[in-house]
């Protein structure tokens, strides 16, 4: 099209230019009248392809630049995700949540809280960052705070009201590399197969509470390293509102399996926010609910938790 415009605007030239010199110098003195009809009447044509010129400039320099903006404008997301996350295309997301974990009726409620960072390399593809954190009384004698890191990539198929994707999870209880490298040589020691001593010292009220604890830890860690998969999506059905969901499967190096069912809503804060609309690509508040159950591990029960948290996309 560029090339096409560009053609045109040359001939434009050459049409002026020519005529306006070459009937110049082809006047005699003898017919000074008929020349200056002449040249004027060059001059008033040559002004008008001037004029057509200059439109046909500003709408190439104008017009197209603003549909450029338009097509990137169209392309841009705002959909919402499981764990205060947000598909936007491009950018970051940040998100934070809060909440309340009930491992089973025999165990204490938990605090838990959550935050993820996540950034957009391709409108395809994903990389991020979360952490979850439990903490608070597991029983009477007991309290405790245990946290979760995993990373993940996701790949993305995105709609301008729907984004599903796949992701690849690589979770963590802690940074340090030597236990990661021991428990790869070694393997996870699995329940049970220490503490039994201690049990027998302590007599029976000893040995029940330490079994409670025992089973209602067993209802929120996991231990050592793990590797699982991740399915989810997030879909938009109105200006302000969306639903979110996912599915995954994590395991560790002794074979124990979580199980996890997230679904969740969304309220878009950035529609009637707007210092958020201004500023932000993305402000989601959302509601969480979280299904989990635990395999080869001597637990029959779900545990459930809910959160409620904040998106920003930077």
């Amino acid at each position: 099209m560029r090339i096409f415009v560009l053609v045109f605007l040359l001939i434009l030239n050459a049409y002026a230019e020519p005529n306006g010199s070459g009937t110049a110098r082809s006047q005699s003195s003898a017919k000074k009248a008929n020349s200056t009809i002449s040249a004027s009447s060059v001059a008033k044509n040559s002004k008008d392809v001037v004029v057509v010129r200059d439109t046909i400039v500003d709408t190439i320099y104008v017009v197209m630049p603003e549909s450029s903006r338009n097509e990137q404008k169209s392309k841009s997301y705002n959909i919402p995700l499981p764990r205060q996350s947000a598909f936007l295309g491009e950018g970051i997301s940040v998100g934070i949540g809060a909440g309340l974990f009930n491992a089973s009726k025999d165990c204490d409620c938990l605090g838990v809280w959550q935050g993820q960072l996540e950034y957009h390399y391709k409108d395809y593809i994903t990389g991020g960052f979360d952490v979850r954190f439990f903490g608070g009384t597991l029983d009477r004698d007991v309290m405790l705070m245990y946290q979760r890191y995993r990373l993940n990539t996701r790949i993305h198929k995105s709609f301008s009201w729907i984004d599903f994707y796949a992701s690849a999870l690589f979770g963590l209880e802690t940074t340090d590399l030597s236990e990661f490298r021991k428990e790869l040589k070694e393997g996870v020691q699995k329940d049970g197969a220490s503490g039994d001593a201690s049990d027998d010292v302590s007599g029976d009220e000893g040995a029940d509470s330490t079994a409670v604890e025992r089973n209602c830890e067993k209802m929120f860690s996991l231990d050592g390293f793990t590797l699982g998969f991740e399915v989810g999506m997030g879909v938009i059905v109105g200006p302000y509102l969306g639903f979110v969901g996912s599915a995954a499967y994590e395991f560790n190096f002794s074979w124990t399996q979580l199980v996890t069912f997230s679904p969740g809503i969304a309220f878009n804060l950035h529609e009637v926010w707007p210092w958020a609309n201004k500023n932000l690509r993305s402000t989601w508040i959302s509601f969480e609910m979280v299904f989990q159950r635990y395999f080869n591990r001597d637990v029959m029960e779900w545990a459930v938790a809910g959160f409620l948290g904040l998106q920003f996309g930077i």
